[in-house]
């Protein structure tokens, strides 16, 4: 499969046990796209992305967690839905503290990340990554209106909006 274009989605009953299954997802899609020199940064943000959306919904029955995987021009999105609205925040904690650096990581990791709250309920937490492999737009010039690149200057809203879509159906 071309991995330009690629997109791949995982419905998740909100309990502990859907982190680790979305973690398999994220390795088993990067790898069926040929994606595998981001996988390890791509499973992790994916892993804390899926843990605040499950601790956001209180584990209770019949609730869902979704996540989306998406290559659109030279970066990778993941995208973790749930039903619960509010605004994940980045702790600063003490130096021993046991737990509650997630959003630290994704902010470490990523190019960026955002949240989004569509207005028919819930939120998505959303994180880009570069995709290794992809060349640069030409130095000094603005890049073609390609397809790669295209996507690329629509993904801020579209990206969202093709998210909530896909998820509606939840």
């Amino acid at each position: 499969m071309s991995r330009q274009g690629a997109v791949d989605r995982l419905v998740l009953v909100a309990l502990s046990e859907a982190v680790g299954r979305a973690r398999e997802f994220a390795a088993e899609a990067l790898r069926s796209w040929g994606v595998v020199d981001a996988l390890d940064d791509v499973v992790l943000v994916a892993s804390e992305l899926v843990t605040n959306a499950v601790r956001a919904t209180g584990q209770k029955a019949g609730h869902r967690v979704a996540v989306q995987l998406r290559v659109a021009g030279r970066s990778l999105y993941i995208e973790v839905w749930d039903n619960v609205p509010g605004v994940p925040e980045v702790k600063h904690l003490e130096a021993d503290a046991e737990g509650g650096r997630g959003l630290q990581l994704v902010e470490a990791l990523t190019t960026r990340w955002g949240i989004c709250q569509p207005r028919s309920g819930g939120k998505v937490v959303w994180a880009e990554l570069p995709l290794p492999g992809v060349p640069e737009p030409p130095p000094g010039g603005v890049p073609p209106l390609g397809p790669e690149f295209g996507a690329e200057l629509l993904a801020d809203v579209a990206l969202m909006e093709r998210a909530l879509e896909a998820l509606r159906g939840l």
